[in-house]
């Protein structure tokens, strides 16, 4: 399947589901599944190819679209494509327990989010990155209001403001990217970036830096992301931790190293992430509502791939990958299993993970907590040790002495919920789990154990993402034989 297919399949099916719900809601939320497994099915099947990968549309960039996948975007595919199957599985249910009045509203947009994300880790051309930037951006303000409730609206209109004050640095630095090299294709751009004059260079970075390090939700400007959390749905947070962060994410790293900004902003990035993982750890121990306490836990583990992904070294950035992965499954779980809590008790306070009862769902639920956590033997462990492992290699102990201080802080609130959790003396009232959401909690609480007991399973796709970012010689060829 040609890569344009991972954003004009999503594109055709978000413009049809007003047609799949005229045929029922079997139909619509069918669609979904299809559309999904389709996608992941396909992604599977580039792991055995070789990469990079090409596809080409339309007439040569800037007019066109172009899309590379190597083997560190394949990574992120893997996770999107994943992710979104088991959020529209999940999904059978939800709308079944819940009002579906917004169904359709839903499908359209999420479709769009995953266009939009996809487009943003394969296309090659800076501009074409921002049209996908803002569908995803635009997808992603309306799936936090879809609701239509106080908070939903409250969330869209904030995240809206951000996403938009975001957008113009964005903007203007590819202005400044263009007038002064005269393309957007990315391989021209990382090829002749160091002619730039140095005061323009350094003003393009901070512009890049501060577009796209908001909606990656680093410090200072992720002051936005607990609000929108707490505002959206639980499904929709497990969309923004799993796919819309780790986008941007992917975006920021990418050009960080295609650019060659890693020689002068390592200590800064490092230094951002380390702060956005002690602000939000100590924030998260005083939280009463159970969505912001994970916002902040969320925010936390970027701060620690923050510090990992920029420390120059391939053994920590093998390690943050690996736990980037691990994080995204592992919070989609505790998002899916909170959305089933929400809906039963109609309440965000943390005190409902005690109010609860039933063994399947205590248990999926301590595996995500404690793998998020580092203990063993989940894969969150192996992401972490591996990180410490890379810093140790490079002889970076002040950050593994910082990592390991902090995450005595993230200890505290993990194990009081599990404390309310194990609790016998609380009243607590039956919880009925589905058929459909015993197979996606069930697979997602598999796969963190899976990859804990045999981390070799994901580290060989890491380590080749790794080498594809450290040395992006082949996608560097491929980008460049579409731009010229």
């Amino acid at each position: 399947m040609s890569l344009g297919y991972y954003f004009l399949l999503p594109v055709i099916f978000s413009f049809l589901t007003p047609y799949f719900r005229k045929l029922g809601t079997s139909a619509l939320r069918g669609s979904s599944v299809f559309l999904t497994f389709i996608l992941f099915v396909q992604t599977l099947e580039y792991t055995g190819v070789s990469l990079p990968q090409i596809s080409q549309f339309s007439v040569a960039p800037p007019i066109g679209i172009a899309f590379v996948l190597d083997n560190f975007s394949l990574l992120f595919l893997l996770i999107f494509t994943f992710s979104g199957f088991m959020v529209s599985l999940y999904m059978l249910w939800y709308f079944k327990a819940n009002d579906n009045t917004n169904e359709t509203r839903f499908y359209v947009f999420f479709n769009m989010l995953l266009a939009g994300s996809i487009g943003m880790i394969l296309s090659c051309d800076i501009f074409n990155v921002y049209i996908f930037f803002e569908i995803t951006g635009i997808s992603s303000y309306a799936l936090a209001a879809y609701n239509k409730d106080k908070l939903g609206l409250e969330a869209g209109i904030k995240y809206l403001i951000i996403g938009s004050i975001a957008s113009i640095f964005i903007v203007f630095a590819i202005m400044l990217i263009y007038l002064q090299i005269g393309t957007v294709n990315i391989g021209l751009i990382a090829q002749r970036y160091s002619e730039i004059d140095p005061k323009i260079a350094v003003l393009i970075a901070l512009m890049l830096f501060i577009g796209f390090g908001t909606k990656a939700e680093l410090f200072p400007m992720n002051f936005w992301a607990p609000d929108i959390y707490q505002g959206s749905s639980s499904h929709v947070n497990g969309l923004f931790s799993a796919i819309v962060a780790k986008s941007y994410l992917f975006v920021f790293f990418h050009l960080f190293y295609l650019f060659g900004l890693n020689t002068k902003y390592t200590l800064l990035i490092m230094s951002l992430g380390a702060i956005t993982f002690l602000v939000s750890e100590f924030t998260a121990l005083n939280q009463k509502d159970i969505k912001r306490l994970f916002a902040y836990s969320t925010l936390g583990q970027l701060g620690i791939l923050f510090m990992a992904l920029a420390s120059n070294s391939s053994d920590t950035i093998s390690g943050a990958l690996f736990h980037l992965a691990s994080h995204s499954i592992s919070k989609l779980l505790i998002f899916l299993v909170l959305g089933i809590l929400i809906s039963k008790f109609k309440s965000t306070k943390i005190t409902i993970v005690g109010d609860f009862k039933s063994l399947f769902l205590s248990i999926v639920l301590i595996i995500g907590f404690l793998s998020i956590l580092g203990i063993p033997p989940f894969s969150g462990f192996i992401g972490k040790i591996l990180i410490l492992k890379g810093f140790a290699l490079s002889h970076n102990y002040i950050a593994i002495a910082f990592i390991l201080l902090v995450s005595i802080v993230e200890a505290v609130y993990f194990f009081r919920l599990i404390a309310l959790m194990l609790d016998k003396k609380r009243t607590k009232t039956s919880v009925p789990v589905g058929f459909v959401n015993y197979i996606v909690l069930s697979v997602l609480a598999i796969l963190i154990v899976l990859f804990g007991v045999y981390p070799s399973l994901l580290t060989h796709y890491t380590d080749l993402a790794t080498n594809a970012l450290l040395q992006p010689h082949s996608y560097l060829q491929f980008a460049l034989g579409v731009g010229l």
